[in-house]
């Protein structure tokens, strides 16, 4: 079960759902390719490219963990971040909070269709929710949820 299903308020219903984009894992895979290539080339690119392999698979391991130990969440109730595995921290505002929503997509992020969300609560706290797939999308469900009617 999931950390949102486990920390919901009684009667509170999960609308949207996202995840971390899966772009956390292009360093990796980058570097494994390179650590395959580098024995094409011969002599000490050999030992150089087994030495690359661990590192991709040492950073492969850490994006996997992040990957894995990330969650977002809209509820009609409110918005959950979690990130981590081993360690964890933790961010639930509620919905009557939220006073804006900013998403930064690069130029990267719009092909991929991955960004950041930052959500802008009273006071004027500023929780970003980093590398989410599809920001967008995430931004229309905590929209619709502010737009819709005062339940009484």
């Amino acid at each position: 079960m999931s950390y949102v299903d486990r920390h919901l308020l009684s009667s509170e219903r999960v609308l949207y759902r996202a995840r971390l984009s899966r772009t956390v894992f292009a360093l990796p895979l980058a570097m494994l390719a390179a650590a395959a290539a580098l024995p094409l080339v011969g002599g000490a690119a050999v030992g150089l490219g087994a030495l690359l392999a661990l590192f991709a698979l040492g950073y492969g391991l850490r994006a996997w963990m992040r990957y894995a130990g990330a969650e977002f969440a809209v509820t009609d109730r409110r918005v959950i971040m979690k990130l981590g595995l081993l360690s964890r921290v933790s961010l639930e505002i509620m919905l009557d909070r939220v006073e804006s929503l900013i998403v930064e997509q690069g130029l990267l992020g719009r092909l991929f269709d991955f960004g950041s969300v930052s959500i802008v609560g009273t006071g004027g706290t500023k929780d970003p929710f980093p590398l989410i797939a599809d920001p967008l999308g995430f931004r229309r469900a905590v929209q619709e949820q502010l737009a819709r009617p005062a339940r009484g």
